[in-house]
Protein backbone atom coordinates (compact mmCIF):
# COMPACT_ATOMS: atom_id res chain seq x y z
CA UNK A 1 0.00 0.00 0.00
CA UNK A 2 1.49 3.35 -1.03
CA UNK A 3 1.32 6.29 1.31
CA UNK A 4 0.37 9.67 -0.03
CA UNK A 5 2.70 12.57 0.57
CA UNK A 6 2.01 15.14 3.24
CA UNK A 7 1.06 17.65 0.53
CA UNK A 8 -1.64 15.32 -0.75
CA UNK A 9 -2.94 14.83 2.78
CA UNK A 10 -3.17 18.59 3.29
CA UNK A 11 -4.95 19.05 -0.05
CA UNK A 12 -7.49 16.40 0.92
CA UNK A 13 -8.07 17.98 4.33
CA UNK A 14 -8.28 21.65 3.35
CA UNK A 15 -9.15 21.59 -0.33
CA UNK A 16 -7.91 24.13 -2.85
CA UNK A 17 -7.10 27.45 -1.21
CA UNK A 18 -4.62 30.30 -1.24
CA UNK A 19 -3.34 32.60 1.48
CA UNK A 20 -3.78 36.33 1.98
CA UNK A 21 -0.50 38.17 1.17
CA UNK A 22 -0.97 40.48 4.17
CA UNK A 23 -2.21 38.37 7.09
CA UNK A 24 -1.67 34.83 5.77
CA UNK A 25 -5.22 33.58 6.40
CA UNK A 26 -6.50 30.78 4.18
CA UNK A 27 -9.11 31.88 1.65
CA UNK A 28 -10.71 30.69 -1.60
CA UNK A 29 -8.45 30.59 -4.64
CA UNK A 30 -10.54 33.11 -6.60
CA UNK A 31 -9.90 35.92 -4.09
CA UNK A 32 -6.68 37.95 -3.86
CA UNK A 33 -7.24 39.30 -0.31
CA UNK A 34 -9.20 37.96 2.64
CA UNK A 35 -11.00 41.26 3.27
CA UNK A 36 -11.15 44.97 2.64
CA UNK A 37 -8.77 45.80 5.52
CA UNK A 38 -6.01 43.62 4.07
CA UNK A 39 -6.64 45.03 0.60
CA UNK A 40 -6.33 48.60 1.91
CA UNK A 41 -3.14 47.70 3.82
CA UNK A 42 -1.64 46.14 0.69
CA UNK A 43 -2.26 49.21 -1.47
CA UNK A 44 -0.99 51.49 1.30
CA UNK A 45 2.25 49.49 1.47
CA UNK A 46 2.58 49.67 -2.32
CA UNK A 47 2.21 53.47 -2.26
CA UNK A 48 4.89 53.72 0.43
CA UNK A 49 7.25 51.54 -1.64
CA UNK A 50 6.73 53.70 -4.73
CA UNK A 51 7.29 56.90 -2.75
CA UNK A 52 10.47 55.50 -1.22
CA UNK A 53 11.73 54.45 -4.65
CA UNK A 54 11.08 57.89 -6.09
CA UNK A 55 12.88 59.57 -3.20
CA UNK A 56 15.88 57.29 -3.64
CA UNK A 57 16.07 58.09 -7.36
CA UNK A 58 15.84 61.82 -6.68
CA UNK A 59 18.56 61.56 -4.03
CA UNK A 60 20.88 59.66 -6.39
CA UNK A 61 20.34 62.20 -9.18
CA UNK A 62 21.00 65.11 -6.82
CA UNK A 63 24.18 63.46 -5.54
CA UNK A 64 25.34 62.82 -9.12
CA UNK A 65 24.77 66.48 -10.02
CA UNK A 66 26.64 67.62 -6.89
CA UNK A 67 29.58 65.34 -7.71
CA UNK A 68 29.75 66.61 -11.31
CA UNK A 69 29.55 70.25 -10.20
CA UNK A 70 32.22 69.74 -7.54
CA UNK A 71 34.58 68.04 -9.99
CA UNK A 72 34.08 70.87 -12.53
CA UNK A 73 34.42 73.78 -10.11
CA UNK A 74 37.13 72.45 -7.79
CA UNK A 75 39.90 72.50 -10.44
CA UNK A 76 39.10 76.14 -11.24
CA UNK A 77 39.99 77.21 -7.68
CA UNK A 78 42.85 74.76 -7.20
Amino acid sequence: MSQSSWKDQIKKKWGPHSHCPICGKAMPTDKKFCGQVCKDNYFQQERKKKKKGRLQCIFLIVMLVVMVVVTMILPLFG
